[in-house]
């Protein structure tokens, strides 16, 4: 019994030595690629990601957007995780997603210089969305329209006429100019790509989140007539 007693206890000694060494490699790789620091330290919330892409685009995203590492906790980070993830189920190509992103990006920046110092992590996460809310608004034909994102993102938290004030106070930030200078955009486009790239090893054969969020009535006319069913825009 007592060589069984001390055998349990170097085989759970053994999983937690190599499990510390997979967390500290995995963390070491999304390191070195320039990620937000918060996505760095906590990595393990990629299970909550759509597609494992998505977790290397946002973490890239949100430094490239020049959030604190204050500014970002857990609870925005399955946020914006939860966002990716509507915006794939309305079947946005991840091209639509970057192009978002990268307009968002320039949005932030001009948002955290007006109020950025005195902005909780909680107000950071719902602006941060918010900001790629009007990323899609500038970018896309046919958007997923605002009602869509309160019911899906923000119900409980406030109304849709809270989050359309929002949205228009996060405009005067960028003096209702939306448009993105196209050098500036190629920049961010490339290095939002090279980190969507990114797949990580340790989500292989992990499942993805469950189906929560927007279903796919709110796809795009165009892409409901492709097998969809009836989309949000036809109501």
């Amino acid at each position: 019994q007592a060589f069984a007693l001390l055998e349990r206890e170097a085989v759970s000694c053994v999983m937690c030595l190599a499990h510390s060494l997979e967390s500290s490699i995995a963390a070491e790789s999304l390191g070195s690629m320039k990620l937000h620091p918060q996505f760095v330290q906590k990595a393990h919330l990629r299970v909550h990601a759509h597609e494992a892409s998505d977790f290397g685009m946002l973490g890239r995203w949100c430094m490239l957007a020049g959030f604190s590492a204050e500014q970002i906790d857990e609870s925005g980070m399955k946020l914006m995780m939860k966002t990716v993830k509507m915006l794939r189920l309305c079947d946005y190509s991840a091209e639509d997603i970057l192009c978002m992103l990268a307009h968002a990006a320039v949005y932030a920046e001009k948002t955290l210089a007006v109020c950025g110092p005195q902005m909780s992590a909680r107000e950071a996460g719902n602006t941060a969305v918010l900001l790629i809310y009007l990323g899609q608004s500038y970018t896309q034909d046919e958007t997923c329209p605002i009602r869509v994102w309160h019911q899906h993102l923000f119900k409980g938290y406030c109304t849709v006429g809270d989050l359309d004030g929002v949205v228009l106070k996060l405009m005067s930030f960028q003096r209702y100019v939306l448009r993105v200078e196209s050098r500036q955009l190629s920049e961010l486009l490339q290095q939002l790509a090279e980190a969507k790239d990114y797949q990580a090893p340790e989500l292989a054969g992990v499942p993805c989140a469950s189906a929560v969020g927007c279903d796919t009535r709110c796809a795009p006319v165009r892409r409901s007539l492709r097998g969809k069913v009836q989309g949000w825009l036809r109501v």
